[in-house]
């Protein structure tokens, strides 16, 4: 018990009158958790709430567990929420975890809460580190699971993780707590379990102390992380600015470099890795670096790598959105957090700027359209007769492919005739007055 109110006290959760969410499935180290925090928070000043996900997976047996917290918490009068996962979702590890931190971070939000207690124990540990070891996820696979973490926005507190899980046991019979005890976890099919039962407890033949050791050498991996993060943290002060790396100063680091800081990346991002992820990013990277408009990579549904001769960064991927602004004459026209200003003016001016710029004078005729680029789509470039793909014309200028979406475009149909920053159509030309002075800006 010292262990945890030490971990409390080093987080400054006592008397800190804030609510903390607590994973609560109902097994062994949820149950051990909760019981602790419950009691604690009742003497310091703090409040713990159990959620729990029925994953759904055991249909009656399911149904049962939640049904037991649910009564462990009436009886304490602990507050307590859970959902159930749609009979959609895929039957595997990784959707099942993927699946409880969006529920966690729905339920930080749906409680104000300030982060998440988990029951990961000691032994949770030296199996995640063995299966890192097996899938060959480098020094930092080797830091196993931390005590203290942020995902999604939201704050992962372990105090267990000092526990074995003979530890968890002893206090839940001692306290006469009666645990789900999940059928599933008997299962090998389970790579976890498979772990568990089988490797582990060989492993115990050579050093019947593994969960130990294996803790000994994360705090040495760790170690390790920690100065080679500083070394990466300079190098990366070097090579990029905010998200956007510069791409020859990266390529001019050597390979183990290179692997590290896409590896590093990766984690930041909480992305599944392996090397060869890791050599395909870096080898589409050295296959654009003559690519002025560049490429992009598809690293999961709604992530993306971009990569060209300049620089490369990664990209949520948004959908396209075919809304549009239609301009009936002057004014002013909000769209996409733009302001576009239209009005009339009657001399010519003395100057024109060019096409790079955020403002124009113009022949207009309406009404127009203020909207995102779409398939089909034209434009007569300035000082030509005919006319091209918009496709083509950003091209020629070098737009960045993963840009292109979001751009906002004056158009007269299928026709482009005005690319803030970028370019203006033949059909704008102002030849004599009066005229249109037409502006962009930030809204």
């Amino acid at each position: 018990m010292q262990r945890i109110i030490s971990y409390l006290e080093k987080y400054q959760i006592f008397n800190s009158g804030k609510r903390f969410l607590v994973g609560f499935s109902g097994g062994y180290d949820s149950m051990c958790l909760l019981e602790i925090l419950f009691k604690l928070s009742i003497e310091q000043n703090f409040e713990v709430i159990a959620v729990h996900l029925n994953h759904n997976w055991r249909g009656d047996e399911s149904e049962k567990e939640e049904e037991n917290c649910k009564y462990f918490c009436k009886q304490r009068g602990i507050i307590f929420y859970s959902e159930r996962l749609s009979e959609d979702v895929k039957k595997s590890e990784t959707a099942a975890r993927e699946a409880r931190q969006k529920f966690f971070k729905k339920c930080c939000e749906k409680f104000e809460a300030a982060g998440v207690f988990l029951a990961h124990n000691k032994s949770d540990n030296t199996e995640t580190v063995i299966f890192r070891i097996a899938h060959g996820t480098g020094v930092k696979g080797l830091c196993g699971i931390t005590e203290y973490s942020e995902i999604f926005g939201y704050k992962i507190y372990r105090p267990l993780l000092l526990w074995s899980r003979q530890d968890v046991e002893e206090y839940c019979n001692t306290h006469k707590l009666n645990p789900n005890n999940d059928s599933s976890n008997l299962n090998t099919k389970y790579k976890r379990n498979f772990l568990r039962h089988k490797v582990i407890k060989d492993l115990k033949q050579i050093n019947p102390d593994i969960d130990n050791a294996v803790m000994r050498l994360s705090e040495i991996a760790a170690s390790e992380q920690n100065i080679i993060k500083e070394y990466l943290d300079k190098i990366s002060k070097e090579i990029s600015d905010e998200n956007k790396i510069n791409t020859k100063k990266f390529l001019e680091q050597s390979l183990d470099v290179q692997k590290k800081f896409i590896h590093e990346i990766f984690i930041e991002k909480n992305l599944e890795y392996d090397s060869k992820k890791i050599n395909d990013v870096i080898s589409f990277i050295t296959e654009n670096t003559r690519t002025k408009a560049g490429n992009t990579l598809s690293i999961t549904s709604n992530l993306w790598l971009f990569s060209g001769e300049k620089y490369f960064t990664f990209i949520e991927k948004k959908e396209k959105i075919f809304d549009e602004v239609v301009i009936n004459g002057e004014g002013s026209y909000l769209f996409k957090n733009k302001i576009f200003e239209i009005k009339k003016i009657d001399n010519m001016p003395e100057e024109f700027p060019n096409e790079t710029e955020n403002y124009a004078f113009v022949n207009l005729t309406f009404p127009l359209i203020l909207r995102t680029r779409r398939d089909g789509d034209i434009i007569n470039p300035f000082g030509m007769k005919g006319s091209m793909k918009l496709k083509k014309y950003f091209i020629n200028k070098n737009i960045e492919k993963y840009k292109r979406d979001e751009i906002v475009l004056l158009c007269n149909e299928k026709e482009v005739l005005w690319i803030p920053k970028a370019g203006l159509s033949e059909k704008l030309r102002a030849e004599k007055a009066p005229l249109y002075f037409v502006l962009m800006k930030e809204r």
